[in-house]
């Protein structure tokens, strides 16, 4: 049936890598550190495919329905959009977790998901959800490969780093973009997260070739994914009509 668990903002960091060499010199740097130990700890695959009607309807009402594959098993997820911005936000939010098959599309399991979504809002939906649910299709699919470390502390602290090959595939602008990413997950009770936080302030320390995303991998998918079409036109449009007014001889002023 599916549960509510809470989503956990501050054990988890989001990385863009600056530089083609941020991954040796992220690892490098961790091997260089005395107070921890870092060791390979496997190679893992997972994806994440959001959905939407073709008139945005869920975003536009501020769900985000995505299916995700990890840890070798489907999962239907629902959140709450967010339409301010990330420090402002609350660190307590729940995400409704739903286990799935492979082939499994939202319709299949729409009773589920709209009871889900009615609680999570405290408001009327003008929309028929179930109508809304039928109607969704993937927008945008995003394909990670990650090789995973393990770091260790002497105090029992322990952290994974995902060094990340991302593919983001935008069915709507038709764009596919790749990048190397970082993430950074803390891997032990809550009672470490000021061990977590001291070990990345010594990486954004000593290592200038990452920087933290202040976005949700959501977000962010749909920032770099963007139809570059309408821009183009524009620029083009603004660089032509000055060449024309350069070119009209009435605007010439001869002396």
């Amino acid at each position: 049936m599916g549960s509510f668990i809470a989503k956990h903002k501050s054990d988890r960091k989001h990385y863009a890598t600056l530089t083609k060499k941020a991954f040796k010199k992220l690892l490098f740097v961790c091997s260089t550190l005395r107070a921890y130990n870092i060791k390979s700890s496997s190679r893992t695959m997972s994806t994440i495919s959001y959905y939407d009607t073709p008139e945005n309807l869920l975003k536009r009402t501020g769900i985000l329905l995505y299916k995700t594959f990890e840890n070798g098993k489907y999962y239907f997820k629902i959140e709450r959009l967010s339409f301010i911005p990330k420090s402002f936000r609350q660190t307590d939010e729940q995400i409704f977790v739903h286990e799935i098959a492979q082939r499994d599309t939202p319709e299949e399991h729409s009773l589920y998901l709209i009871d889900a979504i009615t609680s999570m809002f405290s408001t009327q939906f003008r929309v028929d959800l179930e109508n809304v649910i039928k109607m969704a299709k993937p927008k945008l699919i995003i394909q990670i490969k990650a090789d995973v470390y393990k770091v260790y502390g002497g105090t029992g602290f322990k952290c994974d780093i995902a060094l990340e090959n991302v593919i983001y595939k935008n069915f709507e602008t038709k764009r596919k973009v790749k990048n190397k990413e970082i993430t950074i997950t803390m891997d032990c009770p809550l009672t470490f997260k000021k061990h977590y936080e001291e070990f990345l302030a010594l990486l954004n320390k000593k290592c200038k070739e990452i920087a933290e995303m202040n976005e949700s991998r959501y977000e962010h998918a749909v920032n770099i994914t963007k139809s570059i079409n309408s821009v183009d036109k524009k620029s083009f449009k603004k660089v032509k009509t000055q060449k024309e007014i350069k070119r009209n001889p009435e605007d010439i002023i001869e002396g």
